[in-house]
């Protein structure tokens, strides 16, 4: 896991899981189920209890990475058109 997402062409995020998910929503993401498989512009938003992280799932593999079965921590998933322009690379 590799690049992530700290700010959206509105605001920069905060910390917290709710502060990046509603930057992503102010910002026209969508908010989807989990995927099945790998689609493009795909951000998972992942709980890390004292922070969050907004990964930008680039490629099957990165995917894989955030679904990974022995995860625990709580995600929520989302389509963003702007994901590639303002993901961390």
């Amino acid at each position: 896991m590799g690049r992530y997402i700290n700010q959206t062409s509105i605001e920069k995020m905060g910390t917290s899981a709710e502060s990046k998910i509603s930057a992503l929503l102010n910002d026209g993401a969508k908010e989807v189920p989990q995927p099945t498989k790998w689609v493009p512009n795909l951000v998972c938003v992942v709980d890390n209890g004292i922070f969050a992280a907004a990964g930008y799932c680039d490629s099957p593999s990165e995917y894989t990475a955030f679904t990974y079965a022995g995860d625990t921590r709580p995600k929520r998933w989302f389509i963003w058109d702007k994901a590639e322009q303002f993901a961390s690379k």
